[in-house]
């Protein structure tokens, strides 16, 4: 199994990369075995489909990579800090679910730690690293999107996150939220989402700008509870109309954003 799939446009390219860190559900037979056995683990919430509902982004120029594993693995939205194992709020490892359960009888090795990081997390990491900064080579700045789904949180569509403005310039955020709310989706700003490591951490680089944009289960997937279990069922009407207003946003959004002034 990949670690991530990567989209590279080969033609009509723009300084535009998505990352989407938790949308992999693949548990490695190594790491499946050191969870509890009884009662095994659900591994959820995973910001589920998300890879099939923005499909079309390289069709827009837009240089996409996407984990394949799940964040209980490794959490790819975590920063390398101390304690590497840890709450799912903040470690890399995470001993819990988001839903607060245990998913190990004891702690697990720190060399198993450290192996993980090394496998799966930094590859991750440095990839996107450097797709960064190849667009930066190529078009001297570059728009970081990292794209996520929630349910519990606010009751909007979409939730688009900058740290409190501090991430992106108001051209970036403000095009998409201007596209957004004309194709009908409800919008907040820096409410509960304002961006995770990623969008903190490579805020950081020069010449980078960047954007977390959070979206509502119930906007695409056609139920509106979602529990402690694995959503299989996406294809219906409600995600292909999701997906068709999507692509309308990124039109509208990108030929805004790189308009001339």
């Amino acid at each position: 199994m990949k670690l991530y799939n990567l989209y590279i446009p080969a033609e009509n390219g723009v300084p535009v990369v998505a990352s989407l860190p938790h949308s992999g559900t693949y548990v490695p037979p190594k790491v499946r075995k050191q969870y509890k056995r009884n009662p095994a683990p659900i591994l959820v919430p995973v910001d589920w489909h998300l890879e099939k509902l923005y499909d079309f982004l390289p069709e827009f120029g837009i240089t996409t990579i996407q984990a394949t594993h799940s964040r209980y693995v490794v959490n790819l939205n975590r920063g390398l800090k101390e304690p590497l194992f840890g709450p799912e709020s903040s470690s890399v490892v995470p001993y819990e679910s988001a839903w607060k359960h245990r998913l190990y009888d004891g702690d697990i090795s720190k060399s198993d730690i450290e192996e993980r990081i090394k496998k799966y997390y930094l590859p991750y990491h440095n990839r996107l690293e450097k797709l960064l900064k190849r667009a930066i080579r190529d078009y001297g700045k570059v728009y970081l999107l990292d794209l996520h789904s929630f349910f519990f949180g606010p009751t909007e569509n979409i939730c688009l996150g900058n740290v409190n403005e501090t991430t992106c310039s108001e051209k970036l955020i403000g095009s998409f939220e201007k596209a957004l709310l004309k194709n009908d989706f409800s919008v907040v700003r820096n409410v509960q989402w304002v961006g995770g490591y990623i969008t903190r951490h490579y805020s950081e680089m020069d010449n980078v700008e960047t954007l977390q944009i959070e979206l509502r289960f119930p906007a695409y997937l056609d139920r509106e509870s979602f529990e402690e279990e694995e959503i299989k069922e996406w294809e219906s009407v409600k995600f292909r109309d999701a997906q068709k207003r999507l692509r309308s946003v990124f039109s509208g959004a990108l030929e805004e954003l790189f308009s001339a002034v």
